[in-house]
């Protein structure tokens, strides 16, 4: 029997119920049957991962990435003030390039400046205020923010749940199989199990409620507003049964 290889996914603490499907496949030559079993659990996101973005302009390229630089400090202890923890704030990219000035007389192009860009991922356990934090940023300087995506810290868990709930569905299949040729079903002879995942998703209503309605903009009191649904985790294995 082959053994189950191991898919390491990290793990967390609440989860929904699992379910899944099963197809199958019936050699009646080698007297075996082969289903495939998927598991699936839904699980309440417990990590939020928002991505800032900080952009300046200079004279000079110092000038633009010190600017930059004062910026991002706000940023970082603002958020730190706010209760996040420094190591969950990294610098996840960061750059200085010229701009340029195009003279459509001559065709030629003069540096007219420079600008700098960084991006802060900051990763949050308070989820359902995760645009509270955004509006802090915003107001210490971030000049936008790019994505939130909420996922688990330690998926394995689930993983698991769901990895039974593929076994048990592979069996239902396969029982049922042998059931509709009048046999009993018999030993397991081989387990695969195949590539898996969680579906760590973006949410997709924050910009329009950033934009309309945050205080961080001066637009409304009522701050940033950001959705999110659960997070599917998926197993899927192939099973041999004998008859």
């Amino acid at each position: 029997m082959k053994k189950l290889k191991t898919l390491l996914l990290t793990a967390s603490l609440a989860a929904a119920l699992a379910f899944g499907s099963a197809t199958s496949v019936f050699a009646a030559e080698g007297a075996t049957i082969t289903t495939n079993g998927t598991g699936i659990v839904s699980v309440q996101p417990d990590i939020a991962t928002i991505s800032l973005s900080i952009q300046t302009t200079g004279k000079t390229a110092d000038a633009a990435q010190s600017e930059n630089n004062k910026i991002s400090s706000k940023v970082v202890s603002k958020l730190e003030e706010m209760g996040i923890a420094k190591d969950k704030i990294i610098t996840s990219y960061s750059s200085v390039y010229p701009t340029y000035q195009y003279d459509d007389v001559t065709g030629k192009a003069t540096i007219s400046g420079y600008r700098a860009n960084a991006n802060l991922e900051v990763a949050i356990k308070d989820i359902d205020n995760a645009g509270t934090y955004i509006d802090g940023a915003l107001k210490a300087g971030a000049t936008g923010f790019n994505s939130v995506v909420f996922s688990l810290e330690n998926p394995n868990e689930f993983y698991i749940q769901a990895l039974q709930a593929a076994v048990k569905n592979a069996s239902i299949s396969a029982n049922a199989i042998a059931a509709a040729y009048g046999k009993p079903l018999g030993q397991i002879q081989a387990v695969e199990e195949h590539a898996s995942y969680a579906s760590y998703q973006e949410s997709a209503d924050y910009n329009q409620k950033a934009l309309s309605g945050t205080s961080a903009y001066g637009s409304s009191d009522r701050g940033t507003e950001i959705q999110y649904n659960k997070i599917q985790v998926t197993a899927n294995i192939t099973a041999t049964y004998g008859l």
